[in-house]
């Protein structure tokens, strides 16, 4: 995060997953399946996270196949949920199938409650 954005901005997270050509189409869909869940795995709307979602990517034109975007509280709740044990435990499972890029924003973006 930039160093003067305001920790209490809400921050837009989103990844882009690029599987490993071995990787078969089971091991696709459980990882997508555990990505779904991961949000409320760690503490969902009690513990920030207040939007989000993953599915497969419409555009694999630069082979992206999952993509996930979550809106958290502030930058306290990214934090925690980056440390949280069951991220890490998601994060090193994934780095043997896949790689993956990130990107993190402070935004105004409107979340409608769940």
């Amino acid at each position: 995060m930039a160093p003067n954005q305001s920790s209490g901005s809400r921050v837009t997270h989103v990844i882009l997953v690029s599987f490993y050509s071995h990787v078969s189409q089971a091991v696709r869909e459980e990882t997508l399946f555990n990505f779904r869940r991961l949000g409320d795995d760690c503490g969902g709307l009690g513990a920030g996270i207040l939007f989000w979602r993953a599915d497969w990517n419409l555009d694999q034109r630069k082979n992206y196949h999952l993509i996930a975007v979550s809106v958290f509280e502030n930058e306290d709740a990214l934090r925690s949920y980056v440390a949280h044990p069951k991220h890490k435990g998601f994060a090193s499972d994934l780095s043997k199938i896949a790689d993956w890029v990130v990107g993190d924003i402070a935004v105004g973006l409107p979340v409608v409650d769940r």
